[in-house]
């Protein structure tokens, strides 16, 4: 009976020492992985595969939980720009080149695929920039004046970096949202507290 119970004890001691030297890569961990490492290499491309995987499904259960944190978001807003600052009210993208040229600009953040048109009341005569994508119809742009440098916005279905220019009077502004693979960014001049989406 205590021969049975020594053995017990030496192995639950073997055992909980294995899993400590696993967990915080205690001695002799990293030298039997060099060993396993060296003589099998297949070993190491299951784990790292095995580690991908493990590391995929924890940013996918991040980007679930990051999202439910939010009811809906919203259809329309304006903030003064930053460089970083995300471009579209429901995405993570933004501005990779030529800040500097609109660090002084208010941004209409809209969704990423909005397809209404947005109407704006403006005191003020208003300057309005837009950056296109070549993937969308950019015929509505033929009378706007192109800028002479770009920008960099690189999103999944589409890359904005031409940069067009309009000068409205003050009053009530009815601007298309860009189109039909990603809505474009909206730039302008002051501040107004007055937009919308159009029904």
């Amino acid at each position: 009976m205590h021969k049975k119970t020594i053995f017990i004890i030496c192995i639950f001691t073997i055992y909980l020492f294995g899993i400590l030297s696993h967990k915080f890569q205690l001695p002799p961990y990293k030298q039997i992985k060099f060993i396993l490492y060296t003589f099998f290499p297949e070993y190491k491309t299951t784990e790292e595969s095995r580690y991908d995987k493990k590391k995929y499904s924890k940013y996918k259960n991040k980007k679930k939980e990051i999202l439910a944190n939010f009811k809906k978001f919203p259809d329309l807003k304006i903030v003064k720009y930053s460089e970083g600052m995300n471009i579209w009210a429901d995405r993570g993208y933004y501005n990779q080149k030529n800040d500097n040229k609109i660090n002084n600009l208010f941004l209409i953040k809209h969704q990423r695929h909005n397809n209404k048109e947005i109407i704006i009341n403006s005191k003020k005569d208003l300057e309005i920039i837009r950056v296109i994508c070549i993937l969308n119809d950019n015929q509505n742009y033929n009378d706007w004046k192109k800028l002479d440098y770009e920008l960099l916005i690189i999103g999944k279905s589409c890359i904005h970096d031409q940069v067009f220019l309009k000068r409205y009077k003050a009053g009530k502004i009815i601007i298309f949202p860009g189109g039909p693979t990603a809505s474009d960014p909206i730039f302008i001049n002051h501040f107004v507290s007055e937009i919308d989406l159009k029904n």
